[in-house]
């Protein structure tokens, strides 16, 4: 399935070797092959290999980065799995219908490219902090038993990686396998899902021109800022409304220089 494809899953600063490789394990058991490590502490390691057994192959093309960003800036959809309850709220999905919203992200279209999605997976000791989930459009939440709620690493990638295989298997294939994707003209490729680095930039944009209107006048701005980042998200601006909002925010700062 080719849209599988396009599905990363993220472990964040994993601590056992084994559960990188269980991790890779459950993943090609569901047909995921895309494995990125943000500053593994022990990678490659003969644990990781053990555990991941015939998945060797996704181990050895896993993709190590020194930052989360690194490992989701080309990304047009990111979700962070987390089962805390948090001071500012993200919208929340169960792992059946963060499937269903992943698979028709990836889905090839004529107008678009290759939509890359990301699922973020916290520490096995912390989970994910909350700077974390901000770079996360929703959470997905596994219905765990409230009493006892902590999941091994490699069974919650496993639980999802199932679902995303269960809504894959039930779409209807949009085009044959081997028909090329279009890519579409410019003013097409516009309406593209923004990535996660094109939207980063607009929301750095953002807070510097609050600044220097003096709207935000408490420093760190980061409540405020880790509201309006959820109501963008949810906005799931495309290419060309983010160029919009920042021809804005560049015409309202030069409004500021020549007064």
């Amino acid at each position: 399935m080719q849209q599988l494809e396009n599905i990363r899953i993220v472990l964040l600063e994993p601590t056992h070797p084994g559960n990188i490789g269980a991790v890779a394990r459950s993943m090609k058991t569901m047909g995921l092959s895309q494995l990125v490590l943000v500053k593994p502490k022990k990678f490659p390691h003969p644990e990781a290999s053990k555990r991941a057994a015939s998945a060797a192959d996704v181990l050895d093309t896993a993709r190590v980065v020194d930052d989360v960003h690194s490992a989701i800036e080309d990304c047009t959809l990111v979700m962070g799995t987390s089962v805390r309850d948090r001071e500012v709220t993200w919208p929340t999905k169960d792992p059946r219908l963060a499937a269903e919203a992943v698979l028709s992200h990836v889905a090839p279209r004529v107008d678009e490219g290759k939509q890359q999605t990301a699922i973020l997976f916290g520490r096995e000791s912390s989970g994910m902090t909350n700077d974390e989930m901000d770079l996360c459009g929703s959470q997905i939440r596994i219905p765990a038993n409230a009493e006892y709620s902590s999941l091994n690493l490699a069974s919650a990638v496993q639980i999802i990686a199932y679902e995303i295989r269960v809504a894959a298997l039930q779409q209807q294939p949009k085009r044959s396998n081997d028909e090329e994707i279009e890519v579409g003209t410019p003013a097409q490729q516009r309406r593209n899902a923004a990535t996660f680095a094109q939207r980063a930039g607009h929301l750095e944009h953002l807070q510097i021109t609050l600044e220097e209107l003096d709207f935000i006048k408490s420093k760190p701005s980061t409540v405020l800022m880790r509201k309006l980042t959820r109501l963008y998200n949810k906005a799931e601006l495309n290419i060309e409304e983010v160029q919009i909002l920042r021809g804005i925010l560049s015409a309202m700062q030069s409004k500021l220089i020549r007064s």
